[in-house]
């Protein structure tokens, strides 16, 4: 065991444990509770359990003032929250709690000579001007923006591509349908695991050269393999029996979809702009509440602001980090 993982387990801070996938009920129901918009693209269970096969850091929940509150520690002596803790408070309770937080993050990472770092990375800014609204926040922490932006998409939009606007993707979806009439769009199933590893090797041989601010690496796998206990949805294209894409998304307790994995050979054009429009359809048969779909940062990339802008976002949102200055130690 690394020095910085056995220290803290001997320690006992934040009296935390471990998050394992019996703990998805429990995060959900704190995430319901949650008085401000929890809609980070990264602040769901399923992202957050996923950390566990990551060689570079563990991740711990512990409950802090009737609050969920994750800590994620690296092998290197970083402590630090991947988002905001979950459950019912107003600014001022969940200030109080990050409060506390950083006061036993700060300690941490002095020793550990990870000073200067945030507290909380990242959060979006609905989360911010939450936040803001109580004194606490300008009294004890400072943001700094993030690169990109944060985009959630219409369902109703995206599945119909209804108007001019949509003109040009319209255009490039039935131009695969007619190249390519035999594609078949359907569920995942059991047996297409090791297509869908493969599928992946083409992709970051081919796409994944593009686009290298992209990173899933340590959660493509594990929320394949366990998309049925985590109820992560799961469609592929099939052409002549070859997956040639593949899309994977959730329905969260919030209310809203959370748009995960997207994957594909370039070597069909259309397909990726197919994936988009099939995944919003997936979603609107299965809960046809469901109004918007996070599809994450675009992480300041040019071709990833433009490929998501085509969709016509109806929410673009900063991100942030959030830095705790500890008054004790200024």
């Amino acid at each position: 065991m690394d020095k910085w993982f056995q220290k803290f387990t001997t320690l006992n801070l934040f009296k935390a444990s471990e998050i394992t996938l019996n703990d998805k009920e429990l995060y959900e129901k704190y995430i319901k509770l949650c008085d401000y918009p929890a809609n980070l693209w990264s602040g769901n269970f399923s992202y957050l359990w996923a950390h566990n096969f990551s060689n570079n850091l563990k991740i711990y929940k512990t409950i802090i003032d009737d609050m969920l509150v994750t800590i994620i520690l690296t092998k290197n002596g970083r402590l630090f929250l991947p988002c905001l803790p979950f459950g019912k408070g107003s600014a001022s309770d969940l200030l109080k709690v990050l409060i506390k937080c950083g006061n036993i993050c700060d300690k941490w990472n002095q020793e550990s000579k990870y000073t200067h770092k945030a507290l909380v990375n990242p959060l979006n800014q609905p989360q911010v001007d939450f936040l803001s609204q109580n004194n606490l926040f300008t009294k004890f922490f400072t943001k700094e923006k993030l690169s990109g932006l944060e985009r959630h998409y219409s369902i109703t939009k995206v599945k119909d591509l209804k108007g001019k606007e949509f003109s040009k993707l319209r255009a490039k979806i039935n131009k695969f349908h007619r190249t390519y009439p035999n594609a078949i769009t359907r569920d995942y199933k059991l047996e297409d695991y090791k297509k869908i590893i493969n599928l992946n090797k083409i992709w970051v041989t081919s796409s994944g050269q593009k686009y290298q601010k992209i990173f899933d690496g340590f959660y493509f796998e594990p929320l394949i393999k366990y998309q049925a206990l985590l109820d992560h949805k799961i469609i592929i294209i099939e052409l002549n029996k070859k997956i040639i894409g593949m899309n994977t998304a959730e329905i969260l307790p919030t209310g809203a979809s959370w748009g995960c994995i997207t994957k594909f050979d370039k070597a069909y054009p259309g397909i990726s702009e197919v994936l988009t429009v099939e995944m919003a359809k997936k979603i609107n048969l299965l809960n046809p509440n469901v109004t918007t779909i996070n599809v994450g940062s675009d992480l300041g990339s040019t071709g990833l602001a433009f490929n998501k802008e085509r969709f016509r976002p109806v929410y673009n949102f900063e991100r942030f980090a959030l830095f705790y200055q500890n008054k004790k130690r200024l």
